[in-house]
């Protein structure tokens, strides 16, 4: 994928992939105290992934 650069705004491509960055983040926080399973946690990485059209970290 090319992402062109323009000073005034950021490319669609890195957009997303910050929003699927804070998600993945809050995710993990909600791991760690317990709120979800590790079963889900995988569910969601991988449909929020889909949704922002981005490689999964955790791969």
């Amino acid at each position: 994928m090319q992402v062109t650069y323009n000073h005034d705004a950021p490319a669609l491509a890195v957009v997303n992939e910050i929003k699927y960055y804070m998600a993945l983040s809050v995710l993990k926080k909600m791991l760690a105290d317990g709120v979800i399973t590790s079963e889900n946690y995988n569910k969601a990485t991988v449909a929020v992934a889909e949704r922002y059209r981005v490689l999964r970290y955790d791969i």
